[in-house]
């Protein structure tokens, strides 16, 4: 693995860094909201209940499928999608009053770029401070986008990357004036972190060991970076091919690993109460660690590892940790709660259909929105599944995205059209 030093003058600047993205209530500026876990705080209240009748406020057409999440910040919310088969990537703002369209912005892309035909080349959720927008398109490069009229204020091309269920799933995060991002999977694979005003590298991190010898090579992680305060060092943890771990997001040095998941990562780390559960896709092994504290550094699997579960069910989206517990839906719409520092599964009980999207914890209760854009509202609870409301928009409605909460209301993103529910 190697690093590029910083860009001078500038890690002394983030030293003062906190944990994640400030933003207002109002706002869910970026993948799994504010702090990047899927959970607002308890006083937050929005809709439990809704149908094709009641409860949505406004619904808007989309031009394209897209598997990226709504962003909201300053009365904008914002979707990608992709055309062409990926030879033209968009962004589209709307206002979050109306649902009517504001600007939008494309890239186009000459090459054939290999994709699953679940997965449309625009799987990376974008990123805003409330100034500007931040959007990975991939192989197309990485783009920043002013809020307020869609103007191009910078563009960088990362080179080509190439895996044959899509390379540009991981999400932009935002630390202070640093872009981070998790670069791959496929023929190359990184972590970088940019600089917000002009898009430079600031430092550059290589992942020879995530790397696949060829694009159909069932190897890669999709994981998007969780920031993690530990004691007033903020790490970045991400889950890669056969190991979870830990970096210094100001250089890109690792600070810490835990071994024990497969070839391939599609959820994202679950990091609350001192535990951190990852979970492999296709069935791959869970595993859950003690984490460390400030000072523990190096390969911490035989110190720090609490479990590995070997046998498990498909997992897509990622599940939200919730105290020491772990709540979850598995393929094919299983739901169930795991206890973060044992791996026992407390309950499982079927929910609904195949479920890409990931778990939001709001107000209190779980939000699990499976593939129909059928949404859940579940009450945690150790002991069984506790089931508020079943909502649905429509029949025909098809969605692996993630819904985004923001204002009061709740911002749902299907194939071919977005919701506003609630306020």
């Amino acid at each position: 693995m190697k690093s590029r030093a910083p860009v001078s003058g500038f890690a002394s600047f983030l030293l003062v860094a906190v944990n994640a993205l400030a933003a207002p209530p109002a706002d869910w500026p970026g993948w799994r909201g504010p702090q990047g876990d899927g959970k607002l705080p308890m006083d937050t209240a929005f809709p439990r209940k809704w149908s094709p009748s009641s409860g949505i406020v406004w619904k808007t057409p989309l031009p394209a499928p897209g598997n990226s999440s709504p962003v909201i910040a300053g009365g904008r919310v914002l979707v990608t999608f992709a055309e062409d088969r990926g030879h033209r990537r968009s962004t589209l703002c709307f206002d979050a009053s109306s649902g009517s369209e504001v600007w939008r912005a494309s890239a186009d892309y000459p090459e054939e770029e290999p994709s699953h035909q679940t997965n449309h080349w625009t799987s990376a959720t974008p990123a805003t401070d409330g100034n500007a927008v931040y959007v990975w398109h991939g192989s197309a490069g990485f783009f920043a986008y002013a809020l307020q009229d869609g103007k191009l204020l910078w563009k960088r091309d990362l080179g080509r990357f190439e895996h044959q269920w899509g390379a540009n799933a991981a999400s932009p995060v935002l630390f202070k004036s640093a872009i981070l991002l998790h670069a791959g999977p496929g023929n190359r694979a990184m972590l970088l972190a940019l600089r917000k005003s002009d898009g430079q590298t600031i430092w550059e991190t290589s992942l020879p060991d995530a790397v696949s010898a060829d694009p159909k090579e069932f190897k890669g992680s999709w994981s998007t970076p969780v920031l993690r305060d530990n004691a007033g060092q903020t790490e970045m943890i991400v889950a890669h091919p056969r190991r979870l771990t830990g970096y210094d997001p100001i250089t890109g040095k690792e600070l810490w690993r835990c071994e024990g998941l497969s070839d391939l990562c599609y959820a994202d780390p679950l990091v609350s109460g001192g535990y951190a559960v990852s979970m492999s896709g296709y069935g791959g092994p869970t595993l859950g660690m003690k984490l460390p504290s400030p000072g523990q550094t190096g390969n911490l699997t035989a110190s720090h590892r609490l479990w590995v579960a070997d046998r498990n069910p498909q997992r897509i989206g990622s599940g939200v940790m919730i105290g020491d517990l772990v709540y979850l839906c598995n393929e094919p719409g299983a739901m169930e709660c795991i206890e973060a520092a044992t791996g026992r599964s407390r309950w499982k009980e079927r929910l609904g259909k195949n479920t890409w999207a990931s778990a939001v914890y709001a107000g209190g209760l779980i939000y699990v929105t499976d593939q129909s854009a059928t949404t859940f509202v579940i009450e945690p609870s150790p002991d069984r599944l506790i089931k508020v409301a079943e909502n649905t928009i429509g029949s025909a409605e098809f969605t692996n995205s993630t819904p985004a909460f923001a204002d009061g209301a709740i911002f749902l993103r299907t194939h071919s059209a977005l919701y506003r529910i609630g306020n």
